[in-house]
């Protein structure tokens, strides 16, 4: 049965600056837009983002092809601001007694989404389930890339994995890092026992490296086909049985490809449409689930419309919308 949330609220975060490719800022509009065409009334609270970096690039273009110069954290000042806003509305509503649907662009949001909650909740009560492709588990001084999406969890937790550094880091771009990392609160880190990830499939030997120096629960796709999706979601509930809160984010490039590829960084093997609706509705099934995030989405991207249809689908079970 689809519990339904007597008391619920809908935040959407435009902010898109922390990915690869521009465009997903469209997504959460995108997604609301086709309810609000079907007479479906939503109360919705949007963040916009109204940055612009330095070198705009063009709407899919490879930001870090636009810059000159390598950042290995990209619009940095930018995202501390935004994020510490997003948190600061998504903490507002949990204090209400609200659950929180959050749609937002690209999964650096998972930061305020996440920071919001720590700022309703003890951090050390909180369990994160993290439904990804990539465990987002970079820092600063790891980063292939310099986008943020891709340190969203490293921003949770206390370990900038520095034995594993793989480039200088700015004393500029440290202070940044440590002043996002307190969004949540100076000291208010999720211990890495308080994580689950289910579907990572593409990562790089850093980020592995740090899973397995906390032990961090991972569910891999090999899991999941093996044990079947409804053991894995107990497994995953089990591991976190001794949080009090939890935040569920749904990275849509955790399905596979053949959904669609209306994501900034698909990778074979991932979630079916069944497989996506069983875990969301069961976490969501779960009293201390607090927030759902949906994430990822970018309709400039071939295949928007089937995206936006799984999207829908599983929005359908989570009882929020």
């Amino acid at each position: 049965m689809v519990m339904k949330e007597k008391s619920g609220s809908i935040i959407a975060s435009e902010w898109e600056y922390g990915a690869g490719k521009l465009g997903s800022s469209k997504g959460p509009d995108f997604i609301l837009q086709s309810y609000k065409n079907q007479a479906h009334t939503t109360n919705t609270e949007v963040v916009q983002s109204n940055y612009t970096p330095t070198t705009s690039p063009h709407q899919t273009a490879d930001i870090h092809q636009a810059n000159a110069v390598r950042s290995n954290l990209r619009n940095g000042e930018a995202l501390l601001e935004h994020q510490s806003l997003f948190a600061k509305k998504v903490a507002h509503q949990l204090s209400l007694g609200h659950r929180c649907l959050l749609i937002t662009a690209d999964h650096s949001n998972g930061i305020g989404g996440v920071s919001g909650l720590c700022m309703d909740r003890d951090a050390n009560s909180v369990g994160v389930i993290w439904i990804d492709a990539h465990y987002d588990l970079h820092s600063p001084y790891t980063t292939p890339s310099g986008n943020s999406h891709g340190m969203a969890v490293n921003a949770l937790i206390d370990d900038n994995n520095t034995e594993h550094a793989e480039q200088a880091v700015t004393p500029l771009e440290a202070n940044l890092w440590e002043s996002i990392k307190g969004i949540k609160g100076m000291g208010n880190a999720i211990p890495a026992k308080n994580l689950v990830f289910i579907g990572v499939r593409d990562y790089e030997p850093a980020e592995a490296a740090l899973v397995e120096k906390h032990g961090i629960c991972s569910i891999h796709p090999t899991e999941i086909q093996a044990l079947g999706i409804e053991a894995c979601i107990q497994k995953a509930l089990q591991h976190l049985s001794h949080c009090e809160s939890l935040y569920v984010s749904f990275d849509v490039d955790s399905m596979d490809p053949s959904i669609s590829t209306a994501t900034g960084t698909p990778v074979a093997g991932g979630l079916n449409i069944e497989q996506a609706k069983s875990l969301v509705q069961q976490l969501l099934n779960d009293d201390r689930t607090r927030c759902l995030e949906i994430t990822e989405f970018n309709p400039t991207l071939p295949q928007p419309d089937e995206m936006l249809n799984a999207v829908r689908e599983i929005l359908g079970v989570s009882g929020l919308i």
